[in-house]
């Protein structure tokens, strides 16, 4: 086979594997762990709050509805004040390993209810359509 030839086919293959909706999952988890990062570094400074405090305070999870028990218990088994160093690289990595797990098992928790999927949440759909209006706008794909 033709090395140029077979070059574009496992681009094409590339560029299928990586289109958006298979990043969305993936980029849902970055998007609320920056969320709870940054509401945690405002509580620290401009509440004053110690980390511990603001853990506390940031690991509530209200949005979470029937499933904030879920979201509270690995927040919690992440982000044990003694346990994470105080560096804002390793709270995010914290912050972002206990958001990939809450959401793991809230899916797991929804297939097993019979609840709807993590797709049909409110939020969820808030940020799959916000990120897909600006990849088309910068796209210049106009959006009506």
């Amino acid at each position: 086979m033709d090395p140029d030839k077979k070059r574009r086919k496992n681009r094409g293959q590339r560029v299928q594997d990586s289109s958006f909706m298979d990043t969305v999952r993936a980029s849902f988890i970055r998007w609320s762990a920056l969320e709870k990062w940054r509401e945690l570094d405002d509580l620290r400074t401009t509440l004053g709050m110690s980390l511990e405090q603001a853990l506390d305070e940031a690991g509530r999870f209200p949005n979470r509805g029937r499933y904030q028990a879920l979201w509270v218990e690995r927040w919690k088994s992440e982000l044990c004040a003694g346990t994470i160093a105080a560096d804002s690289g390793a709270i995010f990595a914290a912050i972002e390993k206990a958001v990939a797990a809450a959401l793991d098992d809230e899916e797991a928790e929804r297939k097993a209810g019979g609840d709807r999927p993590l797709e049909e949440d409110a939020e969820y759909k808030a940020f799959v359509d916000g990120a897909l209006e600006r990849l088309l706008q910068e796209g210049d794909l106009g959006v009506s």
